[in-house]
This record gives structure tokens, C-alpha cells and sequence, in this order.
């Protein structure tokens, strides 16, 4: 089975090996040439505990009639998924496509601009860093859940337990999906805002009161139990040394994915006539680091 991977970045790159190595056809979709150069050439290298494994793999930096066959997986950055919306809009046919990213709207959007195509979402709770081009760190084992969106009830990837990629169904994916953001909510702009790991928002007296704040306007937007506190606080505990994509992003001076995570609940907010103070605050905090790394 052909599956094209449109994304080089860290769960690009994550996706692209795991499934290669469980004997998927994979083609990635690169931004620039020569990234899909160094991958022709050398292949990814995939890194975890003690272990490095380098995997050939079929890169390039646009999609070709080949990638028609069976399934898009899209691992784009939220903020880029409008250049992939507008370059694919009316065309015909287009394959099955599964969406992996954090936060939430990105969907209602797919299914304005492919209204006939089969649409799938996911949610990623793997730990990733990309070295370089072609290297990427397995840096916490998690898993993909996947579920139907619009379309067809069947996806071809198989659902798999086994770690260190499992691959589960899920009959519910939008409840799965508001689970996620909630904790992309707490961990992702608080650790880009003060610059710490993941862990250190619990071991810190006054972040560890900001967390549990923002997490009780999170389920208030997202109508979710307060039982989704447990929840949070293991996925901290388990990412203790990790730092998050958003804090990546800011160091690295690049756009976030703040608009669909902070930006997605408060529109929520706002439609339910909530007051969320502090949501709000880290939302316009982020955009102020956006502003001034692009300014200096």
C-alpha cells in the first residue's frame, strides 16, 4: 500500500520511518528540494534509547500522480495548511486523506475545500524532535488515534497495538481530539511563555497555579469532565523532559500553532458567552513572542 506523507517536519519524519519500517510503500512530501535530496540520498535516520536505525525512503518536494493511489497523511503545521488548501481546492480525484495536527478547526476547513474527498482526523501523542533534515529523535513513546471525520469508514492503515508506533481506531474522534487540545491548552503555551520543559509547570509553585486555571477554562469551553485533570497531569508527568513544539517555535522564531489551540477555544468561549481571563492572556502573550521575533 502507497502512502504519501505531506510534511518533512518532526512527525513527518516520525510517520514516515515507523511506517516504512512496518513495510508501507512511503512516499514523503518535502518542502524544499533539497531536503528530499539528503533523504534520496542517505534516507532517515531514526533515533530512540540506544538505538539508531536509517531507513530508505522516496522523498520529493511536490506531489506526484503516484500519490493518488491510497492515502495522504497530512503533517503539516496548522498555519500551513492554507497554501495546501488553496493548491489542491477543486481538483479531482483526491485520495483519503488522514490530518495530524495539534489543536482544532482545521477539519471544518479540509471539508470546506475538498467537499468529495474521504477526510480522517488524528491526534499524535508521540514525542518527536527533528535533528536536521533527515534525523528524527523518538523522544516518548506515545500513540496515533485515528477516526472517520467525513467519507468512508475504513482507512487503510492497520490498527495496531504494538509499540513503538501502535495505531488505534477510535469511534469518537472528536471527543478524542477536545482531550488533546485541553492538554495542548495547559502545556503548550505556558512552556513557550515562560521557556521551561513540560515537566517543570508541575514542580514550580506559581506555574502549577496557572496550569490548573487554564485547564479549568479549557473544560468549561470544551465541556469536559473535570476527571480530565488525571489525565493532564500524567501526560506532564510522562513528558516531564520534553520541551514542547510551541517553545520550539518560539525559539526557533518560527510561527505557532496558537491560533488553533488558545485561538480555537476562545472563539468557543466567546460563542457560549464564557470569560475566559486567562486563556486569553497566554493567547495575546504568544502572539506578542510571534510579533517580536519576526520584528527584531
Amino acid at each position: 500500500m502507497r502512502v504519501s506523507i505531506i510534511g518533512a517536519g518532526a512527525i513527518g519524519l516520525l510517520t514516515a520511518s515507523h511506517l516504512s519500517f512496518q513495510g508501507y510503500d512511503v512516499q514523503l512530501i518535502t518542502r524544499t528540494k533539497e531536503q528530499a535530496e539528503k533523504i534520496n540520498e542517505y534516507g532517515i535516520t531514526l533515533k530512540t534509547e540506544g538505538q539508531s536505525r536509517t531507513v530508505p525512503i522516496f522523498a520529493s518536494n511536490h506531489v506526484e500522480n503516484r500519490s493518488f493511489n491510497d492515502l495522504w497523511i497530512i503533517t503539516l503545521k496548522q498555519w500551513k495548511l492554507k497554501e495546501f488548501f488553496r493548491d489542491w481546492e477543486n481538483k479531482t480525484p483526491l485520495p483519503q486523506m488522514l490530518f495530524l495536527q495539534n489543536g482544532m478547526g482545521h477539519l471544518e476547513a479540509a471539508e470546506s475545500f475538498f467537499p468529495s474527498a474521504p477526510l480522517f482526523a488524528g491526534i499524535v501523542t508521540h514525542g518527536a524532535m527533528k535533528l536536521d533534515e533527515r534525523t528524527v529523535r523518538h523522544t516518548g513513546i506515545g500513540e496515533i488515534i485515528i477516526g472517520t471525520w467525513k467519507g468512508s469508514n475504513s482507512i487503510p492503515l492497520m490498527e495496531t497495538h504494538t509499540k513503538p508506533f501502535p495505531i488505534l481506531w477510535s469511534h469518537d474522534i472528536l471527543k478524542s481530539m477536545k482531550q488533546k487540545l485541553l492538554v495542548n491548552l495547559v502545556v503548550n503555551p505556558l512552556t513557550a511563555l515562560y521557556g521551561v520543559n513540560n515537566g517543570e509547570l508541575l514542580t514550580r509553585p506559581a506555574l502549577n497555579k496557572n496550569v490548573y486555571a487554564l485547564f479549568k477554562e479549557g473544560i468549561m469551553a470544551l465541556e469536559l469532565p473535570e476527571g480530565e485533570w488525571g489525565t493532564v497531569l500524567r501526560v506532564i508527568q510522562q513528558t516531564a523532559e520534553n520541551e514542547s513544539s510551541m517553545l520550539r517555535d518560539i525559539k526557533q522564531e518560527r510561527s505557532t500553532e496558537i491560533e488553533s489551540i488558545t485561538g480555537y477555544v476562545l472563539k468557543l468561549g466567546e460563542q457560549k458567552g464564557l470569560h475566559l481571563p486567562i486563556t486569553s492572556f497566554v493567547h495575546q502573550s504568544i502572539l506578542g513572542l510571534e510579533r517580536r521575533g519576526k520584528d527584531e
